[in-house]
């Protein structure tokens, strides 16, 4: 007989860890709130075109990491690798460019890529992000920065170092992929992604993992911004430094995605190694303009969820992850059940304000009561489960209209008139 198990690259999300995920959610979703960004749900997959466009032919997504299928009229989707292009493409489906001037969006959902595995990356992974469009100004990539860095400070996870670069605009970006090129064209044995990469995207070069130890004295983009593009990048610095958010300034910090221009962002953390990002992020002026929308300056960041819940494991976060105490439903004779199950349900919905009477909290979860099971076996599940209290229903106490509650920790019994 076959025994299947989940493909690979994907996960079963329980226990802690799915705990873990909802209390990532509830505190991402207070911060997004707090700042006046409203979630847009898309669609798992996409015309593949749109990716194709808006990450760029020549990147790693789209070259080796898409998820490519053709539905039943012929027509090519892809699974979506990010959430940016699904956003800016229902923001200008929508126009909610009309609606709101100055959009801030934020998105929680799956995101599919076919890469190597390996400890918090998964082929189907949860991302959450934020996209502010509208702003120009370096306060929004600012604001971008800080708000990533919230969430994850709601994890406890502060040892955070923040990278930051600026990639430059139309101006001023030829004359340091010019620089580039003739940089790594004197460099001898590149690696096959290197030759790839100089001739369609020579910026990615910079991100390689296998020649970086034979980069010496790389250009850097700083020295040819223009000034505008300068300005813009001293102003971002300043402002991180006006609100005490220290960071660092990373001449080799690319991203893997085509519609980046200025600023650019990874926050590591030291709990999943140094050159792993938890969160990352950058600013998009023209990917709404290229995708069929007008000139909207953007900026935005992801996190992947998963890889978050791991450098959440060097803190407290899931020790204070709190949930109901579990009280337990007992019958003590058999012809009791159909009593026992009305009394579960009472108690599920706290009616008459049953869960004061029994001096219980008002949010708890409820077990039992089990049919065909002695009272015995009763105990022993409870105290497997983890349950608080066991609430007893006996033939003799139900006649005066009272139940006794145990409590599992002290073993001490209670009867409590109803």
């Amino acid at each position: 007989m076959a025994i299947y198990k989940a493909p690979r690259g994907t996960h079963d999300i329980y226990g802690r860890i799915a705990l873990g995920l909802e209390k990532l959610d509830e505190y991402a979703r207070t911060v997004f709130k707090k700042h006046n960004f409203k979630e847009i749900k898309t669609p798992m997959f996409e015309d593949a075109a749109l990716f194709t466009r808006s990450i760029g032919e020549a990147t790693d997504i789209v070259e080796k990491e898409m998820y490519l299928f053709q539905d039943k009229k012929g027509r090519n989707l892809a699974l979506r690798p990010e959430g940016t292009a699904s956003l800016v493409r229902a923001y200008i489906e929508h126009r909610l460019d009309m609606e709101e001037p100055v959009g801030k969006f934020f998105y929680c959902g799956d995101m599919f890529r076919y890469e190597r595995p390996q400890a918090g990356r998964y082929r189907q992974f949860l991302q959450m992000g934020a996209e502010y469009l509208g702003n120009p100004n370096p306060n929004a990539d600012v604001e971008i920065i800080l708000l990533a860095k919230e969430i994850l400070s709601k994890l406890n996870i502060t040892d955070v170092v923040i990278h930051i670069n600026s990639l430059g605009c139309d101006k001023c970006r030829p004359v340091f992929r010019q620089k580039l090129v003739e940089y790594f064209s004197s460099i001898q044995d590149l690696c096959d992604d290197c030759k790839r990469r100089l001739e369609k995207n020579p910026l990615r070069l910079l991100d390689c993992k296998i020649d970086s130890r034979k980069f010496q004295n790389v250009p850097a983009m700083q020295q040819c911004l223009c000034q505008e593009c300068n300005e813009h990048f001293n102003k971002v610095q300043q402002l991180l430094k006006t609100v005490d958010c220290s960071y660092v300034i990373d001449d080799k910090l690319v991203r893997g995605l085509d519609y980046y221009t200025r600023t650019v962002f990874e926050v590591r953390s030291s709990a999943v190694g140094s050159h792993d990002a938890i969160c990352a992020g950058g600013r998009y002026d023209n990917l709404v303009k290229e995708l069929g929308g007008q000139q909207i300056p953007s900026v935005g960041f992801a996190l992947g969820s998963e890889r978050v819940l791991l450098a959440a494991e060097k803190t407290n976060f899931f020790d204070n992850i709190k949930t109901n105490d579990i009280v337990f439903v007992a019958v003590a004779d058999e012809f009791l059940f159909d009593k026992a199950f009305a009394f579960a349900n009472d108690l599920l919905i706290n009616k008459n304000n049953i869960c004061s009477k029994l001096n219980l909290p008002e949010k708890i979860t409820v077990e039992g009561p089990l049919y065909n099971k002695s009272l015995k076996a009763q105990f022993k599940l409870a105290d497997k489960i983890g349950a608080k209290k066991v609430v007893i229903l006996g033939n003799d106490e139900l006649v005066k209209n009272q139940v006794v509650v145990k409590d599992m920790q002290t073993q001490q019994q209670e009867l409590i008139s109803l």
